[in-house]
């Protein structure tokens, strides 16, 4: 097996690639508006679970914009050039 060709390198890559791709896309939409393009995909309010004596509330949702695609592709390209 070659070495730096796990899956956990993959999950590594992929969310170092999504947090600098939406970062940079954020950063850099100021000065091309292509950039600026968003979708938020995921939850308007969260779902709460009462139980009387603890309560838990979830929400999730994804801010995604061209950055972060770009982000994820170069990612996925740089791992499988290792």
């Amino acid at each position: 097996m070659r070495r730096g060709r796990s899956p956990w390198t993959l999950v590594f890559l992929l969310i170092v690639g999504l947090i600098l791709g939406g970062f940079l896309g954020d950063l850099l939409a100021h000065f091309f508006k292509q950039l600026a393009y968003t979708q938020i995909i995921g939850m308007n309010n969260p779902v709460t679970l009462d139980l009387n004596f603890i309560k838990f509330s979830f929400m999730l949702s994804f801010k995604i914009n061209v950055g972060t695609v770009v982000g994820l592709i170069l990612a996925i390209y740089a791992y499988y050039k290792m």
